[in-house]
């Protein structure tokens, strides 16, 4: 017996030195210097997700048009049309439009070019009298007429139900408040045609921080709430200083710095296009710093890609706020996804998603507020 204990004792010892050999440096304020290491995928994910994320890193894809840092103003709407012609021959636009069919008009709402998705298999009795408007991802400088419609596609084909892409007002040509302006100029036209509880707004990354931003602005204008939203990707605004969100310094903003080899700081901060200028911290730009705003949000989902999506801080922060203020919050997480995963049709868990998000406002929109 005292021969095992004493085995125990000395392999215990041994790998208490293993482990010290090379600890993690720890500072006083908490920062942790963290040594190299490898993070393979997650082992929760299925070989089909493995080998669909596998092709999906092997697309190389050629820049065929200018960029937008350090272009003129005057050029971006040809660099616009220039993504957005490039962008619908990519192999991934074409399969999204295999899967789902679906018809695009494009219009023009107050001065505000939309898009609007109807399903080929028609709109559902039930959502005859129901409209969803999505803000597109795109970091307030990119996504107008490409990912807005990876993003509105496959929810109005799912849903049966008519979807709005608002093409607002981004940087470099516009600051801080173009887009929230054109989303309430869209919104109270809409307000003619349908009752706000038949309304449901969605986004994803930077046009989900728009939708909590533009329900701030509601509040302020005296609009009525939606039935409800979604914040994909994406939270609440929430103001660090005049210069930076919260986000750019959360657990999982510092930790995708090293995975992505960005400084979100620099691309999100003082220098944003569309912020440039603007001080952060206003009732408008950060509703996720104001309870008493936040307080009056409709029913939420909130969807995320997990550990490697730099906006899962953000986004769990502003459901457990939600839920603190009595606010339903649907809080959805899909283990080893990037940022935006569900623009992937193929993905077994963009599909997942599709049904969430549609069965979420199936189940609020109709509702009396």
């Amino acid at each position: 017996m005292i021969k095992v204990i004493l085995f125990f004792l000395l392999t215990f010892a041994l790998i208490a030195e293993n482990q010290a050999s090379d600890p993690p440096i720890v500072e006083d304020n908490g920062t942790i210097h963290v040594p190299a290491h490898k993070l393979p995928e997650s082992s929760y994910l299925s070989a089909e997700t493995r080998a669909i994320l596998k092709a999906q890193r092997n697309i190389k894809h050629k820049q065929t048009c200018p960029p937008n840092v350090g272009a003129d103003k005057a050029e971006m709407p040809k660099i616009r049309q220039c993504r957005a012609k490039a962008f619908y021959e990519t192999p991934v636009y074409k399969n999204m439009r295999a899967r789902h069919s679906v018809s695009i008009k494009s219009k023009v709402i107050d001065g505000v070019y939309i898009e609007e998705f109807i399903p080929d298999r028609g709109i559902a009795t039930k959502n005859q009298h129901r409209v969803l408007i999505n803000l597109h991802s795109g970091a307030y400088m990119h996504g107008s007429r490409t990912s807005s419609q990876m993003e509105s596609i496959p929810i109005a084909s799912v849903g049966k139900i008519k979807v709005i892409s608002i093409d607002y007002r981004m940087g470099p040509e516009y600051i801080y408040p173009a887009a929230s302006e054109d989303v309430a100029t869209v919104y109270r036209a809409l307000l003619k045609h349908y009752k706000p509880e038949n309304i449901g707004i969605y986004g994803s990354s930077g046009g989900g921080m728009l939708v909590a931003q533009s329900m701030a602005w509601f509040q302020n204008e005296g609009l009525p709430q939606p039935a409800a939203i979604g914040l994909f990707f994406s939270g609440a605004p929430t103001a660090l200083d005049n210069e930076n969100y919260k986000w750019t310094t959360s657990e999982t903003g510092y930790m995708t710095e090293a995975l992505l080899g960005v400084d979100w700081e620099s691309l999100f901060g003082a220098p944003h296009s569309y912020f440039k200028g603007i001080k952060r911290g206003s009732r408008l730009d950060s509703p996720g710093s104001y309870d008493e705003i936040m307080a009056k949000f409709p029913p939420t989902l909130l969807i995320n890609g997990g550990a490697r999506d730099f906006s899962l801080s953000m986004v769990v922060v502003t459901h457990a706020q939600l839920v603190r203020l009595g606010i339903e919050a649907n809080l959805h997480i899909w283990e080893g996804m990037r940022h935006c995963f569900n623009t992937n049709p193929d993905l077994q868990e963009s599909q997942e998603s599709y049904d969430v998000i549609v069965k979420f406002f199936d189940s609020h929109l109709g509702k009396k507020l």
